[in-house]
């Protein structure tokens, strides 16, 4: 059975596992560990019974055991060896060389320790992977997107008009026997998550980076997975139960994954962070665009200081276009322009935009971009109070002989136009609404309990 198969039959046909590491620190090793002639494989045997009931992979990184001297291969050999035949166990060597030195890698790992899937590096080109993908059933994992944070000097270098690593996933992506590879990427780099899922929608990721480095497991299901197997090390191997640490993980991680089609908890509670941090969330005493006053205010046009958070905004909104049947996107102007250019480019969809006035001079047309009369549009915008807006544009619209059915946004502050759009015969879907970011904002200790209950009251009490 090939290794991808193998993952699919682990995960039980979810297509998202956790990959424990097993990475023997000496410093890290619990003082009981020292009393055994090899203190290394005492623990890992031990993490090993620990997780084997939920653990979809293991994944042993080579570094650790080389430190350990001369005997650290026999560890390893033997650790390999303490793994049930039915787990797929993944050698975390990072190789990256070609001809006979890539085919000695290759033995190495899958005849002499019998791992079942290797970590490439894959800077040399489609030949390192030859000797790899020439063992039949065996796995590879290219390095795309790292979780380091030095990574962002070489991986998200413009090429072309893309990041780096982007252009190096559509390489790949093309190369000969590159069909059967999966990609390493962070779960430190929510954006790259998000755009390499959308460019590679079938592919297993391999996702390290949760925990210390700062990784949050749910937040990287909900972008990227599955088919996607996180990887856990430290939060494992220095937690008292290991086992329960697994366990709960794991189900962190199914919690996360949420319904097709639709963005999960924990993408909105990505996204209640994202608008924060970059000050698109405000509060105080704000006058809105519909006459109201607001003790808080949603400033997305914010979002075009921030591309990378624009790109994983752009994300949820793809994630709730999958299910809806349209021609072109119609982003409303101003503040949801950059954010529908940025749907469109992850979608590949067209976009058009109703301009708020004619223009007096040229086409004087009040529609930019191309379309056809009897072609549906989803309209997207950024934030949805009173329906107002929304309908003026989409006047504009039918007018010109488009059809709207569906309208997007980010946020729904549910003070009454999702109901007279839906009483208007129109569709509204939205990431996330303002109940569910300022609990989200509190829980998360953003703001303050006391905070998001004044907030809330003055919305309730009408001021809004």
């Amino acid at each position: 059975m090939e290794f991808f198969e193998r993952l699919y039959e682990r995960t039980r046909g979810t297509r998202l596992g956790l990959c424990v590491g097993l990475d023997p620190a000496p410093a890290r090793l619990p003082a009981w560990a020292h009393r055994h002639p090899d203190p290394a494989l005492a623990f890992l045997r031990w993490i090993i019974e620990a997780t084997a009931e939920v653990a979809a992979a293991y994944k042993p990184n080579l570094a650790f055991y080389l430190a350990l001297g001369p005997s650290g291969l026999e560890t390893l050999r033997a650790v390999r060896a303490a793994i049930p035949p039915e787990i797929p166990v993944i050698l975390d060597g990072k190789f990256g060389d070609i001809g006979w030195t890539a085919e000695a890698y290759a033995q190495f790992a899958f005849e002499v320790l019998r791992a079942d899937a290797v970590t490439l590096n894959p800077f040399l080109g489609p030949e390192t992977l030859r000797p790899f993908r020439s063992r039949e059933g065996r796995g590879i994992f290219l390095l795309i997107r790292t979780s380091n944070p030095g990574a962002e000097a070489v991986q998200e270098l413009p090429v072309q008009g893309e990041a780096f690593y982007l252009a190096l996933a559509r390489r790949v992506l093309s190369w000969p026997g590159g069909g059967g590879v999966g990609f390493v990427v962070g779960a430190t780099v929510p954006h790259a998550l998000a755009a390499l899922r959308r460019l590679a929608p079938d592919r297993w990721f391999l996702i390290p980076g949760i925990g210390p480095q700062g990784g949050d497991p749910a937040t990287a299901v909900a972008l990227a997975g599955p088919p996607a197997l996180i990887a856990a090390s430290r939060e494992i191997l220095e937690a008292p139960d290991p086992g329960a640490a697994a366990r709960s993980l794991l189900e962190r991680m199914q919690e996360a994954a949420g319904g097709q089609g639709r963005p999960s908890a924990a993408a909105a509670r990505a996204l209640a962070r994202w608008l924060f941090e970059t000050g698109c969330i405000r509060f105080g005493e704000f006058l809105l665009k519909s006459g109201q006053r607001s003790p808080i205010y949603l400033d997305l046009r914010r979002l075009v200081t921030f591309p990378r958070t624009l790109e994983a905004v752009a994300n949820l909104y793809a994630a709730l276009l999958e299910g809806l049947v349209f021609d072109r996107l119609a982003a409303l102007p101003y503040a949801a322009l950059p954010i529908g250019t940025a749907v469109a480019l992850q979608t590949g969809r067209p976009l058009i935009y109703p301009r708020k006035e004619a223009k007096a001079y040229g086409t004087a047309q009040r529609i930019e971009g191309d379309f056809h009369p009897g072609e549906t549009v989803v309209v997207l915008d950024d934030v949805l109070t009173t329906g107002a807006s929304k309908r003026e544009a989409i006047q504009i619209l039918e007018e010109a002989g488009l059809r709207v059915t569906d309208i997007v946004v980010l946020v729904d502050r549910e003070q009454g136009g999702r109901e007279e759009l839906e009483a208007a015969g129109y569709r509204v879907h939205a990431v996330i609404t303002l109940t569910d970011l300022l609990e989200t904002l509190a829980a998360e200790g953003w703001i303050s309990p006391e905070t998001r209950d004044r907030v809330r009251a003055e919305l309730a009490g009408g001021a809004r």
